[in-house]
């Protein structure tokens, strides 16, 4: 590992909330075909990496353009230390499939959004689904990340093919303080539940972040 994907690691060593996160993504992924939404430097791909198969697909979703050199960077560090997977760099926004809106938030981490109605002045950009996604590279996904600064609901949105028919189980963070006034955090359960999924609390930043697993019964 390079000095670079050794600070990538601390924060998921020395922050309580992070390692519970890790600990339980690292638990609940067990092989097969992975996606990263929200990838940033791509520090989910190395925590899971040991526990894939063979000629898996580990798909890295990021597009944040200020992240994106450094992802590329650390993941053309994994591909050579995990040489059979199949790594794929996604930068397009995820989404419904809408267009959507490049929304400034307070944590340096842009969210790319089609709920809100008050951004719609400001440039549209095409997003891809995770349906889309799946189709077009052939992918049967056993674990999803989803790390999207309060665009979660659009995601789900997009991915409903998806969870009726490989059934993933969900790392989903959930940004109370980002989410569009016009989504609740309600809503975004609701809409996981009634696709046959439960959750599982791992942690929580009051204001920030909530952090649970989501998966079929």
């Amino acid at each position: 590992a390079t000095d670079k994907i050794n600070e990538l690691f601390k924060p998921w060593k020395n922050r309580d909330a992070l390692v519970k996160e890790s600990d339980s993504a690292f638990k609940n992924y067990n092989g097969g075909d992975f996606i990263d939404v929200g990838a940033f430097s791509g520090f989910y791909s190395f925590l899971l990496a040991p526990k894939s198969n063979s000629f898996d697909n580990f798909v890295s979703c990021e597009p944040d353009t200020n992240a994106q050199t450094d992802l590329l960077e650390n993941l053309s560090i994994l591909a050579n230390t995990f040489n059979k997977l199949r790594i794929t760099f996604i930068n397009s926004p995820i989404s419904n499939g809408d267009d959507v809106t490049i929304v400034d938030t307070s944590f340096g981490h842009p969210c790319f959004s089609n709920s809100h109605d008050s951004f719609n002045n400001k440039k549209r950009i095409k997003s891809i689904s995770l349906d889309s996604l799946v189709h077009s590279l052939s992918l049967k996904p056993k674990f999803i990340k989803i790390d999207v600064e309060g665009a979660e609901f659009d995601v789900l949105q997009g991915m409903q093919e998806t969870l009726k028919k490989y059934k993933p189980k969900i790392m989903l963070e959930k940004h109370p303080s980002l989410v569009p006034k016009n989504i609740s955090l309600k809503d975004i359960d609701n809409f996981l539940i009634k696709n046959g999924y439960y959750s599982e609390f791992i942690s929580e930043d009051i204001d920030i972040a909530i952090r649970e697993i989501w998966k079929t019964s």
